[in-house]
């Protein structure tokens, strides 16, 4: 196993768990968990990548469940907010939130008659396409904003709805409307059929990353650089610090990293993997809390801001926080302001201040702040994405006892990190 972000902990631990103990997870750097690093600083837990998730859940319910990774759930999500046309507007979380006063009357008409529409488009075709199709302009290029940015940090009209969103594409299969399909699983939810919330990990995402290490032991190894990889006689052979042969390797990296590691098709495929930057800012201060309650709020299409949205972290998770004070997490640039990752930190700190003063219409007045990079950032899963995958699929094919997981290929949140690194523990045992 290359790599020892949550993916391939999570495969490694799997893999055990199936009875396959000779397994080593190779991480270059000296700390597991890969992007979803805790920075822990005077109090605050600063969490610069993804740092919450949907339990209960098949995959990941499970290997927290037998790992013991403790969660909790988040103190307060239910509502959401979007700017828009210059103010802040609280959404519910339901088809009513298209009544929200984001939109003229008559995009909310062109909306409501979502479930009036027949048909439905097999091509690979761009969330903003899809979105528009079924909702109108004016409500399909808000709800796709809000998507992309929300999840990719993303370009509505570059993302494929079937590879970024396929649950999207398959509520319009299911009963030819998004809104019928959002109505019949809410019946679901209230039935208790599907009680997912939003946890957070005790402790912090580090600590959860520390669980699956201390289960796998010494089968952790880390400052390994993986420098090279290719077959011989049978077996690969891992070139870094010191050689090693594996029967079977499990490249648990990014895309543009994993291509780096060997040459041939498949290298040269990889490579056409897109990712956005981004750069996350924490503010923090001190007395009565300037942020909403709930989870944070989205930036709609069109307001100019190179903030893409900004989570209210002492609101939904206030143990993030030191006592008597707030913190704000604040996502900048990604597909749609790609250059803020190449800012210095004074403009990035002050562009982020006057942006979140004019998001919340308050004077925030932070007393410090911490900033993350991300290079090249998050995958963006294009038009185009699903057929990569098919490429991929189809040359590893000609590659035996070689695999490919982690968020480059089907998901970026973390249960989607859980379910990807299931199908390759249960390809490995299943051969």
């Amino acid at each position: 196993m290359v790599g020892g972000g949550l993916t391939g902990l999570f495969t490694a631990f799997e893999l055990v768990e199936r009875g396959v103990d000779d397994v080593v997870v190779l991480e270059q750097t000296g700390n597991p968990g890969g992007v979803t690093r805790t920075i822990r600083r005077d109090g605050f837990l600063l969490e610069p990548a993804a740092a919450s998730f949907r339990l209960p859940h098949p995959h990941l319910s499970r290997l927290l469940e037998r790992a013991g990774a403790g969660t909790r759930p988040a103190a307060d999500v239910s509502v959401r907010y979007v700017y828009v046309n210059g103010r802040l507007v609280a959404l519910s979380a339901s088809p009513k939130a298209l009544l929200a006063p984001v939109l003229g009357l008559s995009a909310k008409l062109r909306a409501l008659m979502e479930p009036l529409l027949s048909g439905s488009s097999t091509a690979d075709e761009s969330l903003a396409d899809f979105a528009i199709r079924r909702f109108g302009r004016g409500a399909g290029e808000l709800v796709s904003s809000l998507l992309a940015t929300g999840v990719f940090a993303g370009d509505p009209q570059r993302l494929s709805v079937g590879a970024a969103f396929p649950t999207l594409a398959e509520m319009e299969r299911a009963t030819g409307s998004v809104i019928k399909s959002a109505m019949r699983n809410r019946r679901a939810r209230a039935t208790g059929r599907d009680g997912a919330q939003t946890h957070l990990p005790v402790g912090g995402m580090d600590e959860l990353a520390d669980v699956f290490v201390d289960r796998l032991g010494d089968r952790f190894r880390p400052g390994f650089d993986v420098e090279s990889l290719r077959r011989e006689g049978g077996q690969w052979i891992i070139e870094g610090p010191a050689r090693m042969t594996a029967d079977v390797v499990v490249l648990a990296i990014p895309p543009w990293a994993a291509a780096g590691l060997f040459d041939g098709e498949l290298a040269d495929v990889l490579r056409q993997n897109v990712a956005a930057p981004i750069v996350v800012v924490f503010l923090s201060g001190s007395g009565p809390s300037p942020l909403p309650r709930g989870y944070g709020a989205l930036i709609g299409p069109g307001e100019g801001l190179s903030t893409r949205g900004v989570l209210f972290e002492s609101s939904y998770a206030p143990v993030r926080a030191a006592e008597g004070s707030w913190l704000a997490k604040v996502i900048v640039g990604g597909a749609i302001a790609p250059s803020a990752i190449a800012w210095d930190d004074d403009r990035l700190v002050s562009t982020v201040v006057k942006e979140v003063e004019k998001i919340l219409g308050i004077d925030i007045s932070p007393d410090f702040a911490e900033i993350v990079r991300h290079r090249p950032g998050i995958p963006q899963y294009e038009i185009g994405h699903r057929g990569w995958l098919s490429q991929i699929d189809r040359l590893l094919g000609a590659m035996p006892r070689f695999h490919l997981t982690g968020w480059g290929y089907r998901g970026v949140a973390v249960t989607s990190l859980a379910t990807d690194s299931v199908r390759v523990a249960q390809t490995i045992t299943r051969s």
